[in-house]
């Protein structure tokens, strides 16, 4: 997904109003957790970017990471939480949102 929003946003002239938000609520999420740094680098390096130039929005789930006993403190500072991700996702559909 991070591929194929890269490549959007290096299609398009100008950079991004809205970024792509994309909520984590399952194992995906586990590739944003410090511990698991050196095996994801790619892709959470990826996501920075990304982040940094307003193409995504990464959201993990604070009702996954509670499940997990993930702490807030384990996950990069540009990644958002959300109470709980499926809310999150109908939440973003009803305000206009598309699924990427």
């Amino acid at each position: 997904m991070l591929d194929r929003a890269e490549h959007w946003s290096e299609n398009t002239p100008n950079y991004p109003e809205n970024a792509i938000t994309i909520v984590l609520h399952g194992p995906e999420a586990q590739a944003f957790v410090k511990d698991n740094y050196s095996m994801y680098r790619q892709l959470v390096d990826k996501a920075a970017k990304l982040d940094a130039f307003n193409v995504v929005d990464i959201k993990i789930c604070e009702t996954w990471m509670g499940m997990n006993q993930i702490q807030r403190s384990q996950l990069p500072a540009f990644v958002d939480t959300v109470p709980f991700g499926p809310a999150e996702e109908t939440k973003l559909i009803k305000a206009g949102y598309q699924k990427f």
